[in-house]
């Protein structure tokens, strides 16, 4: 039997371990780079959705490409699906990114509507 933290406390590393453990927590928390503070995969979704939403009215074509890119990898994570259904906004604001003549972005948001596509179907499987 496996003893795990409690949430939302990090998990402990020896050194040597720390370097080469990316892919080790497959719990679905994260952790924020700098503090390396975990937070729930429910507020992820949250705050990169919140950023798509904020900044699809963005004049600047990088902090719109930038929100897409950190969203993206999210769409494709076990639970993204499932996260995504809180967020029933999430399809109107991809809609109003594919309007932006910038066929970086728009190939991006293909790609993202790609990716919940294939995770919902495996969902319904």
């Amino acid at each position: 039997m496996s003893i795990s933290p409690p949430p939302f406390s990090p998990p402990r590393f020896t050194s040597s371990e720390e370097d080469n453990n990316d892919n080790a927590n497959n719990d679905d928390d994260e952790y924020i780079d700098s503090a390396r503070t975990l937070i729930s995969s429910f507020d992820l979704y949250k705050n990169a959705i919140d950023r798509l939403r904020s900044s699809v009215t963005s004049q600047s074509i990088e902090q719109q490409k930038n929100s897409l890119e950190h969203f993206k990898p999210l769409s494709t994570r076990t639970n993204a699906w499932l996260y995504m259904r809180i967020h029933d906004d999430l399809f109107s604001i991809l809609l109003d990114y594919l309007l932006i003549e910038n066929l970086s972005i728009q190939s991006t948001v293909l790609s993202i509507f790609a990716n919940i596509a294939c995770e919902q179907a495996s969902h319904e499987q």
